[in-house]
């Protein structure tokens, strides 16, 4: 998930399926051997006790538990509400398709969420025209691929044919409203003399928000920047990781900066951090182990596809658009040209749609070696963890615009749960500031900030913890 046009995973459509362990020949999934078919497990109040205590003053809801039957029934409903957010992120990427998309229509994109609607909150006429160029699309049997994925929600939801405008018309709405109240949110925190009050806003800007499953390149590139800084003071050593960690990886479905839809559904933050780790030497890039933790079955699915496709021979092509316009630092267009030549080759990519103008696109096939190491679980960082035998667990850790999506209390149970399967010594990076009212396993170790643009209008922090 990454920030953009507003920021940067359907509920539990199959509930039982995706909790399935992903069994490979795979040394590192020893987990199914380990904890059953179903080695993912709701945490236990003693494993949360601290984080409760800690947090008991902060008037958040679950903050007042003090016993492990009350904790059981809230974090299983908990569980339950925050999958039940996933639907309505799915609604915010169907409207950032229909704002953005050119797959389905040659009609001009709309500049920005902003220019969706007038002030009164009526849609405008060029909003209007693609959000009925979209419902054509849906009609004419079209096999997009976001199209599809599009139908199929609908029908689930019970929306018919008759019903389709008007239920993007007040999604749409939702969504324009949505964005005002975080702009605002932020505005006011700018306003404020406390001079942190505008990170604290930002860490948990989108607590009520749905999860949204969309991803982009750059959030990585401020990953491996922050790699590359801790090893240039001493912070990290050559050959110190193994077994690596994404909590929520996300698909790029339509990117809410640049809507880009004219490529197949990819992921790419497992890949990014997989290839930063081995270009740094902090572990050879045939022996690392990437896991995936994500709520969402659309992307658990993905994953669970790519890999057997790897193991079966089959490459992972991910195309990697780039507009001029947007005014890159060097660095950053340095990454982007750079990336995946450690774990792929180049491939031809697929052509621009001519109403993007001058967009440029690479595009690399990953090896099926590395698709193959890649493993999934259906998990909310949150509620649910995985066991593993001391020293087993993962010595790298990330979670980029995954723990704004949650309250302060559940950012410090969440980091409580990192803290349990990450090995001594293991790091955790993630992109928002976090709460201080946290378990002592974790130390922070600082916050790092990239730029992405020349003059750092637009970049990302990265909070670095280790465990203990």
């Amino acid at each position: 998930m990454t920030a953009a046009r507003g920021n940067l995973s359907c509920s539990r459509w199959c509930s039982g399926v995706w909790r399935t362990a992903w069994a490979a020949s795979l040394g590192f999934f020893f987990l199914s051997a380990l904890a059953g078919e179903n080695p993912v497990r709701y945490l236990r109040f003693e494993e949360v006790q601290e984080t409760l205590r800690l947090n008991a003053d902060s008037g958040l809801p679950g903050s007042e538990i003090k016993g492990s039957e009350a904790w059981e029934a809230w974090i299983r409903a908990r569980d339950g509400e925050v999958r039940g957010r996933i639907d309505r992120g799915i609604e915010d990427s169907l409207s950032n398709l229909i704002l953005y998309g050119t797959s389905f229509t040659s009609l001009p994109r709309v500049e920005s969420v902003e220019f969706a609607a007038t002030e009164s909150g009526e849609l405008r006429p060029a909003t209007i025209a693609r959000l009925h160029a979209f419902a054509l699309a849906l009609a004419s049997g079209s096999k997009n691929e976001r199209v599809l994925f599009v139908r199929d929600f609908l029908a689930r939801k019970g929306i018919g044919k008759d019903s389709e405008q008007s239920y993007f018309t007040e999604n749409l709405r939702r969504l324009i409203a949505e964005q005002a109240a975080y702009q605002k949110k932020l505005g006011d925190a700018a306003n404020d003399r406390d001079p942190s009050a505008v990170y604290l806003a930002r860490g948990t800007l989108f607590e009520t928000r749905g999860l949204s499953v969309d991803t982009s390149l750059l959030p990585n590139f401020a990953l491996e920047e922050t790699l590359r800084a801790m090893i240039r003071k001493g912070a990290l050593t050559a050959g110190s990781m193994r077994r690596i960690a994404v909590i929520g990886p996300g698909l790029d479905f339509t990117d809410k900066r640049d809507g880009y839809d004219f490529y197949p559904l990819q992921t790419l933050q497992p890949f990014a951090v997989l290839e930063a780790v081995a270009r740094l030497n902090l572990g050879k890039a045939e022996d690392l182990e990437v896991v995936c933790l994500d709520l969402n079955v659309a992307v658990v699915a993905h994953i669970q596809k790519l890999a057997d496709r790897g193991r079966a021979g089959q490459a992972y092509t991910v195309e990697l658009p780039h507009d001029p316009r947007a005014e890159w630092s060097r660095e950053a267009v340095s990454y982007w040209k750079n990336f995946g030549e450690t774990l792929g080759s180049p491939r031809n990519p697929l052509p621009v749609p001519s109403s993007l103008g001058r967009v440029a696109v690479r595009a690399v096939a990953i090896r099926p070696q590395f698709a193959a190491r890649l493993g999934v679980y259906n998990l909310n960082i949150v509620a649910e963890t995985l066991d593993f035998p001391p020293g087993q667990g993962f010595d790298l850790l990330v979670a980029t615009n995954v723990l704004v999506y949650y309250n302060r209390l559940e950012q410090a149970l969440a980091m409580a749960n990192i803290a349990r399967m990450l090995n001594p010594g293991g790091i955790f990076l993630a992109n928002n500031v976090l709460p201080a009212q946290h378990t002592t396993d974790l130390d922070y170790l600082g916050r790092r900030t990239t730029a992405f643009t020349p003059g750092g209008a637009y970049g990302d922090d990265v909070v670095v913890y280790r465990r203990r």
